[in-house]
């Protein structure tokens, strides 16, 4: 192994999977940027007064300097100290999880300077939108009509359109589930829709959405595949914000959309303990590997609790395998997901893992011994997995305060759910 490889090697391998306190279970498959100016805000829909942004539950400073990145318990912060340039850089980190929001402040640059997030893919189907053929109309060619409703602003996409056919759909906030998570606008309710439209520009597909629901399209910023052209285009939608991510494909010549956001937040929380770099603008409050690059992987539907599939795991391990291979980047993957509907020496979750890594020996893939612990052998699919690194899980000392003063524990102490035996 590599000198650029430990920290995300080992440590993530203790301080991710142990992350899946409480991950989603797996149910089996079924058959079958351009350079972009810094995500803008957009107005929200009309509406009374929206709920303000959330905020932290502990302000982000008072969180660093009371340990709540608790990288003393695998000592992380020592050999940080020690190599302070072994600290995750030329390595790519793939999280297969609910998302990863790269508006999130820690989540921007690395330790570096360069891109934290390299790319961001939807494999759990979410957000894919519905799209079919439409035609601007009106008289003067500016309105185009979308799931029965006419917008204006058609003159707008059409300076970027080069084909002839455009088309439409749209992305409906009530299939998302209940809010606060589907109310993708933070205007309190989970009722909108917003329309779609996409055409092929020079530069190759892109996607204008109603974001601010005004009935324009005149107002709104073209949206890029988020890998083209490096330049991990992104819009911000709503008063939250949240940010949204597209992920263009063709399927005999029309366009697949899929749009990428992060409802769950788990996702988000394993990429920052990865690989954060000043979270939240704090300086020094960094993850393990605060020098790596990540990949987005999108396994999970979070519209129905988080809730992945076998094939969604496995197109995504795949798509990061050749990306980095494309790099020539040394790749860690963490799942921090369990599946509880196999059995044991015959789990069709850990023959994948297994076969993934015997055709990827340099892959390094960290996974969480589970939660339902502490009985023996309760380790859980696909932690036992052959070729896997497996994690339980550790309460450090910063978690285990007393009613009273604030005292801490020097050390952590494993948790009660913690599986045990194989």
């Amino acid at each position: 192994m590599n000198q650029r490889r430990p920290i995300p090697s080992v440590a993530i391998a203790f301080l991710l999977a142990a992350c899946a306190g409480g991950p989603p279970s797996a149910q089996r498959p079924t058959p079958k940027v351009r350079a972009a100016p810094a995500p803008a805000g957009v107005a929200g829909t009309p509406a009374p007064a929206p709920p303000a942004a959330p905020e932290p539950s502990t302000p982000p400073a008072e969180a660093f300097l009371e340990g709540l990145m608790p990288l003393s318990g695998t000592g992380v912060d020592r050999f940080q100290t020690d190599h302070p340039t072994y600290d995750g850089r030329g390595v790519l980190i793939g999280i297969l999880d609910s998302g990863v929001d790269p508006g999130v402040p820690g989540l921007i640059v690395t330790s570096t300077g360069a891109p934290k997030i390299l790319d961001l893919r939807d494999f759990s189907g979410e957000g894919k939108i519905a799209l079919s053929p439409v035609t601007p109309s009106g008289v003067s060619g500016d309105t185009v009509t979308v799931a029965g409703k006419p917008l204006g602003g058609a003159r707008r996409i059409a300076r970027l359109a080069t084909g002839t056919t455009w088309y439409a759909g749209v992305l409906r906030e009530l299939s998302l589930g209940k809010p606060p998570a589907a109310d993708l606008n933070g205007n309190g309710n989970n009722t909108d829709v917003f329309p779609v439209v996409v055409v092929r520009a020079t530069d190759g597909w892109v996607v204008f959405l109603d974001s601010n629901l005004d009935g324009s399209f005149e107002d709104e910023q073209p949206l890029h595949d988020y890998r083209e052209g490096g330049g991990r285009q992104t819009i911000a939608l709503g008063t939250k914000p949240l940010t949204l991510a597209a992920n263009f494909s063709e399927d005999h010549g029309v366009p697949v959309l899929d749009l990428y956001f992060e409802t769950l937040g788990h996702g988000t929380h394993v990429a920052g303990i990865a690989a954060g770099h000043n979270l939240y603008n704090v300086a020094g409050f960094d993850g393990v590997a605060p020098g790596a690059q990540l990949l987005g992987l999108k396994i999970a539907n979070n519209a129905r609790g988080g809730i992945s599939v076998h094939g969604s795991m496995q197109r995504a391990m795949e798509y990061a395998a050749r990306f980095a291979a494309e790099r020539n980047l040394p790749l860690v993957l963490n799942m921090s997901f369990g599946v509880g509907n196999e059995f044991e020496g015959r789990a069709a979750i850990d023959s994948i893992v297994n076969t993934f890594l015997r055709a990827h020996p340099d892959v390094v893939f960290t996974l969480p011994a589970g939660n339902d612990g502490p009985g023996l052998s309760t380790i859980g699919f696909p932690a036992s997995a052959d070729l896997a690194l497996t994690a339980g899980a550790l309460l450090p000392g910063a978690f285990l305060r007393e009613t009273g003063p604030r005292t801490q524990l020097s050390t952590g102490i494993l948790a009660v759910f913690r599986p045990r035996g194989a």
